[in-house]
């Protein structure tokens, strides 16, 4: 009889411990006390902005301690690759925006966002552009016209500063398709390292966020041609309301941006999907959120998870398109 009670507790114990019962482990749609929120972005710029405003108020309303790890290692690869590798109860995610998706149509990332990861939240922007077309100060174009009158008289002669496989090197040459001109693309970094070579006149054009190019215009460095419409109906920038867009001056160059793109491993519990995805959906309703990303344009909206997976596909699928056009892929 003994042995028998002594099986059975065994057996007890196995059994919970297989379900993660006890103070051991944590019950499914349970969201890990730690979190780890990879950005794989420099301090100080938009993307971390975004991500610590989101964070901190996650934080307040979770429960759990949200830390976030400025990555750029690999060019964000690192980064993403850690959160795919993570454990399923959420301590280790990414957060990131378009840029992932051009990562993986590039090749540079050998993940798919929709297909090796769970995607969490995505947070499409509440503004209708979040990019400007910017030249010096000094340059000798005024209009956009000006730029494209010049560029198609002298080919190759305009110098377009890019971030190799961003999200500007593919609005530049979507830009540059629409308006059947050819340029030579000078690989400049980040917007910041592109403004101030903009300024240095080591190139004559370059595709930066609204709000970082705002103090350039504003005091005279730079000037603004025009913006990046979020959809084919040609809408401004708050940060630049002046500013008309491509579409409104006859170019065809529009493109959808992802602000957030939260991703986890793949195959993380429905539950703890949902959870985390509604505490970030609140966040960017909170006042004290977007008093903090509003005046720099970077206010969003989160999707439904569902919606948001088929997005993420959409995108992608769009993405992959005009990589393999403007001949970006890597081989």
């Amino acid at each position: 009889m003994r042995k028998k009670l002594l099986a059975l507790a065994l057996a007890g114990v196995m059994a919970c411990s297989l379900a993660g019962c006890g103070s051991g482990g944590g019950k499914a749609g349970d969201w890990a006390k730690n979190v780890e929120i990879q950005v794989p972005a420099k301090a100080g710029g938009g993307t971390d902005v975004m991500a610590r405003a989101l964070g901190t108020q996650v934080a307040k309303d979770s429960g759990s301690t949200i830390t976030i790890v400025n990555n750029t290692d690999g060019g964000g690869v690192v980064a993403c690759e850690k959160a795919a590798a993570g454990k399923k109860d959420g301590s280790t995610l990414v957060q990131f925006h378009t840029t992932l998706l051009i990562k993986t149509a590039t090749g540079v990332l050998k993940k798919a966002a929709a297909d090796d990861f769970t995607v969490i939240a995505v947070g499409v922007p509440v503004d209708e552009a979040n990019n400007v077309l910017v030249v010096s100060g000094d340059s000798p174009y005024n209009t956009l016209d000006d730029l494209i009158t010049d560029a198609k008289a002298n080919p190759g002669s305009l110098l377009v500063g890019i971030e190799t496989g961003g999200t500007t090197h593919v609005q530049a040459g979507l830009f540059a398709k629409a308006a059947d001109l050819e340029v030579k693309y000078v690989e400049a970094g980040s917007d910041t390292e592109k403004l101030t070579a903009l300024v240095g006149n080591s190139i004559n054009a370059a595709l930066v966020n609204a709000n970082q190019a705002k103090q350039y215009i504003e005091s005279g460095k730079a000037k603004a041609l025009a913006v990046v419409s979020n959809s084919p109906e040609g809408g401004r920038s708050s940060v630049l309301p002046d500013v008309p867009s491509f579409v409104e001056q006859g170019i065809d160059c529009s493109f959808q941006m992802l602000s957030v793109l939260l991703l986890g491993p793949k195959d993380m519990d429905a539950e703890l999907v949902t959870k985390i995805h509604d505490y970030y959906a609140s966040a960017a309703e909170n006042e004290e959120v977007k008093t903090t990303l509003a005046p720099a344009g970077m206010e969003m909206t989160f999707i439904s998870v569902e919606d948001g997976l088929k997005t993420v596909q959409d995108t992608q699928t769009s993405i992959n398109a005009v990589v393999e056009e403007l001949g970006l892929k890597q081989q």
